[in-house]
């Protein structure tokens, strides 16, 4: 005890905290961008900002769109030497008003004021330019009936503003400018990935809290005492400070940033499975308590107990998180790492400081029952099928009888009725307030002079806006909407479009708008008479659907390796290859059902676009992992009756010694994932509904079930080479 709290001592001093190394960012993702339209785009120059005096008329129009007028807030500059058309445009923040029964010439006059006074010396701190995108035949009419409902500005911040000026930016923004007849809201990149960061950092300590007074009410409940929570609730605690502090340390080492969904992961991941392996030890030190063990003898025959199934759940956790550093998403290959670093931890503190506990507590841990006490175990007989039933939601048959989208970090932010990060959002505005413009950048060799083909760019801008779900189109016509934006190159080469859509930019949908304008654009480009052009599509959300494929990717091609990892430390403790085929079959079984019902559920009944990218490939990740550990310690115990009972016998005997603590560990570990939900996020929504889901359903269905029927069903075959008694 004394030398972990030395070593607890000495991470709280030396090793730095965690929230210094997160990040939200899509570009954290994916290994590189797919080509050069995905890299931030080099932009001009910014005019010299001037204080231009009050027009004398009414409000300004551009080019009849009847919205700001852009030379209201600035003087303009066009830049002398436009750079490439190659890279992506991504406002940093984007400001929207809005107004469900259309924006009216009164509140267009109240966006001119607000453009004026962003633009003007007394905006707010860091803001560089403030761009209304009112684009003449962009707006409106073409998809709403009612008028313009809604009204972007693009925001940017000077280079090199930190994360959080450019919060403390958009906060200023929001107090100022809001509370007038129009809504108001910023979102955008920055906002997003920083709103991401602070939900995170705001709840993670309530979901802290909430799953320690979860575990302590669970086995508090299971063990009828208020002493025997605390010995895995101090081990827990005392192996999550210590693995934050260590990730911290080694992110900062080697320069790598920690998405900031990784923390809540790790902090319930350690919180469930740390309670799983001290409920091992508990239930193996009481036993050998009621038997008439001394105290120190019960902790040791404890730990020699449980203390293989525990270090053998630990490598196949760790094996499978290992696989991850092949995966080909960068968030992966952090989150494997991480995860494996904390489960060896979490191993070592819970196999000498819960043993340690309980050696000073003995019976005081489990409310009375210990030194001397000999309770006699129930007869194996009165366990037999039928009777096992009754074993599998039981200590024992006797009290039966009377008693389952990317970015900011990866998907950012919800729909509603969750919150959405960056702000609440406009349900049904005109602009889903884009968290990046995507640009489609068509470039010809040759000098051939591109841009003077304005016929057949006209005729594709037209294509893009029949591909439907875009809000704007601007393309080279657009340079006095955004001057320091070059939609032509100096020789004429090459142009660049913006595509500004309707909705959430990072919905399922939108992402698979992109998908097939990317795979339409060479049939786009045939049909505009561009065909010997070259085309990309870049931007943040290109980025998002990419790092949606590798997904796809790595789960198709790392299952595999985590099925084969798990399946060999499965073997060698069970010392047949047998058993773990149809264990893991069960595994995938479960996965699978877990999978349909939380589509179902997020889809069709809360009405969500769907599930956020990444939930299936943790989901599988995680059930194999977690549900090796049930699979261990249902099988140990079957093994060990088997020596002296014939198998049917073993099998509910071994069921009536377990139920209680799997289902513990199960509730334990479902309340963990569960509590994830209070961060207010559609990410955490879905991860911890659908692992939550499929450990209940590991635990109750599979593991209580559907595994003792499959060791039934093979036998002694299912213990090959070894031998029980049929």
């Amino acid at each position: 005890m004394l030398l972990w709290v030395a070593a607890g001592t000495w991470a709280y001093a030396y090793l730095p905290p965690l929230d210094e190394n997160l990040t939200g960012g899509v570009s954290d993702l994916v290994p590189e961008a797919e080509s050069a339209a995905s890299r931030p785009a080099a932009l001009a120059p910014p005019g010299a900002r001037t204080q231009s005096p009050e027009p004398e008329g009414g409000p300004s129009s551009d080019g009849g769109s009847g919205g700001p007028s852009f030379s209201d807030g600035m003087q303009q500059e066009e830049p002398r030497e436009p750079p490439s058309v190659l890279g992506s445009v991504e406002a940093p923040a984007v400001l929207v008003y809005s107004d469900p029964g259309g924006i009216d010439a009164a509140e267009r006059g109240i966006i001119e004021e607000d453009v004026r006074y962003l633009n003007g010396p007394y905006g707010p701190r860091r803001l560089e330019l403030a761009v209304p995108l009112a684009v003449p035949g962009a707006l409106a009419e073409r998809e709403v009936s009612g008028g313009q409902r809604a009204f972007p500005v693009l925001l940017f911040f000077e280079a090199g503003a930190s994360g959080t000026s450019i919060r403390n930016g958009v906060e200023e923004i929001r107090r100022t400018l809001g509370g007038g007849p129009l809504g108001v809201e910023v979102t955008g990149i920055r906002p997003v990935q920083e709103d991401t960061i602070s939900a995170v950092k705001e709840n993670l300590g309530k979901v802290t809290l909430a799953t320690a007074l979860a575990i302590f009410c669970i086995l508090a409940f299971a063990y009828r005492s208020l002493v025997a929570p605390l010995v895995p609730l101090a081990s827990i605690g005392l192996a999550t400070f210590l693995t934050l502090r260590l990730v911290a340390y080694f992110a900062t080492e080697r320069g790598t940033p920690v998405p900031s969904q990784v923390e809540p992961v790790i902090v319930v991941l350690l919180f469930g499975v740390g309670t799983d392996y001290a409920l091992f030890l508990l239930s193996r030190t009481r036993q050998a308590l009621r038997m008439g063990s001394s105290r120190v003898e019960a902790a040791r025959l404890g730990v020699e107990r449980a203390g293989g199934v525990i270090f053998s759940s630990a490598a196949v956790l760790v094996a499978s998180f290992a696989v991850l550093v092949r995966a080909e998403l960068e968030v992966y290959k952090t989150l494997g790492p991480g995860l494996g670093l904390a489960l060896v931890v979490l191993t070592l503190v819970t196999l000498t400081l819960v043993p340690a506990l309980l050696a000073i507590l003995g019976r005081g841990a489990f409310g009375g029952v210990g030194e001397g006490e000999v309770v006699a175990r129930p007869p194996a007989s009165r366990c037999a099928v039928p009777g096992s039933w009754r074993a599998l939601w039981s200590p024992g048959c006797s009290s039966w009888a009377s008693g389952l989208r990317p970015p900011g970090g990866l998907r950012p932010g919800g729909r509603p009725p969750r919150r959405r990060a960056g702000g609440a959002g406009v349900r049904g505005a005109l602009f889903g307030l884009p968290a990046g413009d995507r640009l489609a950048d068509q470039r010809r060799g040759g000098g051939d002079g591109i841009a003077g083909r304005e016929t057949e760019l006209g005729r594709l801008e037209n294509e893009l806006w029949g591909a439907g779900g875009f809000a704007a189109v601007l393309g080279p016509g657009s340079g006095g909407i955004l001057p320091r934006v070059p939609f032509v190159t100096p020789d004429g080469d090459g142009v660049r479009f913006l595509l500004v859509p309707y909705g959430d930019p990072y919905s399922p949908g939108s992402l698979d708008q992109i998908d097939r304008l990317k795979g339409d654009l060479p049939a786009l480009l045939e049909r505009t008479g561009l065909s010997g052009a070259e085309a990309d599509v870049g931007g943040q959300a290109v980025l998002a659907e990419a790092a949606r494929s590798v997904s796809a990717e790595d789960l198709a091609g790392l299952a595999p390796l985590v099925l084969a990892a798990a399946f060999v430390v499965l073997a060698l403790l069970l010392r047949t290859p047998v058993a773990p085929v149809y264990l893991l079959g069960a595994t995938v079984l479960s996965f699978a059902a877990t999978l349909g019902v939380a589509k179902v559920l997020f889809q069709d009944v809360l009405g969500q676009d769907g599930v956020v990218y990444y939930v299936p490939f943790t989901l599988f990740i995680l059930l194999v992992a977690l549900g090796s550990d049930y699979n261990i310690f249902i099988m140990s115990a079957i093994r060990e009756e088997a020596r002296e009972k014939p198998l049917p016998e073993a099998v509910a005997a071994a069921l009536a010694g377990t139920s209680r603590t799997i289902n513990a560990a199960g509730l334990a570990l479902a309340a963990s994932f569960a509590l994830l939900v209070l961060i207010p996020l559609q990410d955490f929504l879905q991860v911890g509904f659908a692992v939550a889901l499929g450990i209940l359903l590991d635990a109750f269905v599979i593991r209580t079930l559907l595994v003792p029927a499959l060791v039934l069903l093979a036998g002694r075959a299912g213990f090959w080479p070894g031998k029980v008694r049929s």
